[in-house]
């Protein structure tokens, strides 16, 4: 008899089978996500320590699964009371790492990839998923349903798909809600690689099943997964957010250098005194500059950052590789307390730095002008050009007192001209070009190429006044367009190129006369005009691009007294259809 015979029935012999589905050998990444339970049978190998202790929890280290190359890590998690709120998956739930010998950590917060899943369709076609895989410490189901799990324990299997490194090695466990500090554990790493070394492998020698004989699709479906209370991986945006914030607290360490300073750290106050404290140099040469921290300080208008450098001793006359000094650009930036500090740590004041630009000439220029004007030494300017730097800025004022959107813009001033005579140089019948706002153009704004075929007309006053000429595109600065409407007077365009620069075109009486690149930091060869139209003015005392219109109207011989319309993009003004010979748009 034997050993079960008096326990079952006698059966029929069992029918015929088919196979539903073959087991392969295990590919290369068999383990790299998951324990290859399918091809091995695991080496158990108990270590029983508490590795967490809380007030009403204790997370206990049971021991391990060893496969090949792999080691599945089993923990208990044991209560004594219940709470009411459900566990949800906080970052400050149950946190469980390794630390290996060679510094490297392992953690069951590890940030996710995207890995591809290939799969068959119903239809026989080949497909590919993506899908989050988490990495590091990868949570599992442990293998009990609902129905079995005890209410007061839960196991925790977190798999790692390759044995700790021979050497010390601790598992280290926290979990802030149950009041569980960050605890460390020291693991037997030679006990775990020889339990691997005794793996059963279920299946040697394994063959590939014939392909024709696999169904064309095949799935499961599985309840179940790892423990709510295990604190998940950050998503992407929290990763940048901690990044983002670990940075912003090392920008204020102390550190003997100027190294990995950001362009806004020089006007940093906070930031300058944190590295004079870790005993930055203050008057070395910054990190990939040609210019010292005082130089930088300066340029930003930042009044405290100047002060502390001075305080540190910082050399008030060092000169960068354009031979200008701290207070040059503390001039540029019309920053009242850089300007007053330099001066009291004895800055030069008068000394030229650009033809017979010095910082104090340029200050006497602006509102700083009574900080200067009764030092050793002061100059005056002389009265033609304190006259051009009124006349400047009284066209400065009349183009607005609010910020302009100039990125893409054409513009021309034409003098003289009313905006039926310009609507006639430019080829139109001034009786059918109508009065719009840019919303309401007669050409959809969403179309690259159609703005490009319109020009927009619209009156300037002045003592002469004139017309201003608008397009979404670079027409208005156009040669072709320049001399249209040129004869017998002067116009000046500009495009603000929004891929980068400033250029200006001059025609008189239909011809060409001037092309050039503004809104630079002048030198001494720049005409005396950018200098009283203040394109060295770093901080401006003015809505941004102002000064570039004041200095188009200007050249174009405008005595405007109110642009303020006439420049807004958005403004309504008379939409001319240009020619084809005016325009290159196919």
């Amino acid at each position: 008899m034997g050993f079960f015979d008096d326990l079952v029935l006698p059966e029929e012999p069992a029918a015929e089978r088919t196979a539903l589905v073959r087991l392969s050998p295990p590919g290369e990444g068999a383990a790299r996500y998951a324990p290859p339970v399918d091809w091995f049978a695991p080496v158990l190998h108990s270590q029983l320590e508490v590795a967490g202790a809380g007030s009403h929890v204790r997370v206990v280290m049971t021991g391990w699964s060893l496969w090949p190359h792999a080691a599945t890590l089993h923990l208990s998690v044991f209560r004594k009371a219940r709470w009411r709120s459900a566990d949800s998956g906080r970052q400050s739930g149950l946190r469980v790492g390794l630390l290996f010998c060679d510094g490297r950590r392992v953690t069951s917060l590890d940030p996710t990839v995207q890995r591809a899943v290939k799969w068959t369709r119903p239809d026989g076609e080949k497909s590919t998923a993506m899908t989050d895989q988490a990495v590091g410490l990868i949570p599992l189901d442990p293998g009990l349903h609902g129905s079995r799990r005890s209410l007061f324990k839960t196991d925790v299997d977190l798999y790692l798909a390759e044995l700790p490194p021979p050497g010390k090695a601790h598992l280290v466990v926290e979990w802030p809600d149950e009041g569980i500090d960050e605890t460390r554990t020291s693991i037997d790493t030679a006990a775990l690689h020889a339990s691997a070394a005794r793996v059963l492998e279920v299946w040697p020698g394994l063959e590939p099943p014939d392909p024709a004989g696999q169904p064309g699709s095949f799935s499961t479906i599985e309840m179940g997964g790892p423990p709510g209370f295990l604190a998940p991986p950050l998503t992407g945006h929290q990763r940048m957010m901690l990044r983002r914030q670990e940075e912003e607290r090392l920008r204020y360490e102390p550190r003997a250098d100027w190294e990995r300073m950001a362009y806004g750290d020089w006007g940093n106050a906070a930031v300058i005194r944190a590295r004079l404290d870790g005993g930055a140099p203050p008057s070395t040469r910054a990190a990939g500059q040609e210019s010292t921290p005082l130089h930088l300080a300066a340029e930003r208008g930042a009044a405290e950052a100047v002060a502390a450098l001075l305080a540190h001793g910082a050399e008030a006359d060092a000169r960068d590789e354009d031979e200008h000094t701290p207070l040059w650009y503390a001039a540029c930036t019309v920053d009242e307390g850089s300007v007053r500090a330099l001066i009291s740590a004895g800055a030069d004041v008068w000394t030229p730095q650009i033809g017979p630009w010095s910082p104090g000439r340029l200050l006497l220029t602006t509102p700083l002008a009574p900080l200067v004007a009764g030092l050793p030494g002061a100059v005056e300017l002389p009265v033609e050009e304190a006259a051009a730097f009124r006349e400047a800025d009284a066209l400065i004022a009349a183009c607005g007192d609010r910020e302009l959107w100039t990125e893409g813009l054409g513009l021309c001033f034409v003098r003289g001209l009313s905006e039926e005579e310009v609507i006639r140089r430019l080829g139109a019948d001034p009786a059918k070009c109508p009065t719009a706002d840019l919303e309401h153009g007669p050409f959809d704004l969403t179309d690259y190429d159609e703005p490009l075929r319109y020009a927009g007309v619209v009156s300037v006053p002045g003592a002469p006044g004139g017309c201003v000429i608008t397009q979404e595109g670079y027409m208005p600065s156009d040669d072709a367009v320049l001399r249209a409407i040129s004869a017998g007077t002067d116009a000046y365009g500009i495009y603000f190129n929004p891929k980068g620069g400033t250029f200006g075109t001059l025609a008189r009486d239909g011809e060409v006369a001037l092309s050039e690149e503004i809104d630079l930091w002048p030198d001494e060869s720049a005409p005396a005009a950018h200098w009283h139209f203040r394109f060295w003015q770093r901080r401006h005392t003015f809505p941004h691009g102002a000064n570039t219109l004041a200095y188009a109207a200007a050249m174009a011989g405008l005595r405007i007294s109110d642009a303020q319309e006439a420049v807004e993009r958005r403004s309504s003004r008379r939409w001319v259809e240009l020619p084809p010979q005016l325009h290159d748009v196919p």
